[in-house]
């Protein structure tokens, strides 16, 4: 009897554990390697196209710790929110996705809050670094990235695994920009 209680517990421990271990290395992915590549491109092709800087110093500072804050705010906040209530991953993998649609939180104001939160931060990193074409260039590459992935397949899967909840919430909050939800008719 014990040993029919203890599988899924450690079933459950492992789990937890893969899912701790894909936050990690696909932030490491997110928040380091891929950033990193794109600051040395863009300053680069800058450089090769001489684009101006998007703003004057020390202002482009203060315009990236706006944008840093609030990017990093959504981000963060969607991660702690699909980890915790919705018990799994933004990763959209067998054993780490989410096991529960979430729908408040992040997710009560925008479907979408981590490409949200990391399009700001994309533009964040391109005033940190004065570069016009990280600003404008790059977050515009990854965004439409991201929202090709999400309108392509996240939604059509979603849909399969929550069915009419899904797709009621969807028709209730905004895509990607942050707005108070839609009331029901």
């Amino acid at each position: 009897m014990n040993q029919k209680k203890e599988k899924p517990q450690r079933e459950e421990e492992t789990r937890t554990k893969k899912r701790i271990a894909v936050l990690i290395l696909s932030g490491l992915l997110v928040i380091v390697i891929l950033p990193v590549i794109a600051v040395y491109a863009s300053l680069q092709i800058d450089s090769w196209l001489n684009l101006p800087r998007p703003a004057p110093e020390p202002f482009n500072l203060i315009i990236a710790a706006v944008f840093l804050a609030v990017g990093f705010f959504w981000a963060g906040w969607s991660n702690v929110d699909l980890f915790r209530k919705g018990e799994g991953t933004p990763v959209p993998r067998e054993g780490t996705q989410t096991r529960r649609l979430v729908t408040s939180g992040a997710y009560r104001y925008t479907r979408n809050p981590m490409v949200f939160g990391y399009m700001l931060t994309w533009i964040g990193l391109g005033f940190l670094f004065n570069s016009l074409f990280l600003t404008i260039g790059v977050t515009s590459i990854v965004t439409a990235g991201l929202i090709a992935f999400v309108k392509l397949w996240e939604e059509k899967n979603l849909e399969k695994r929550f069915g009419e909840p899904y797709i009621q919430y969807k028709k209730k909050v905004s895509f990607l920009i942050p707005l108070p939800p839609k009331k029901q008719e």
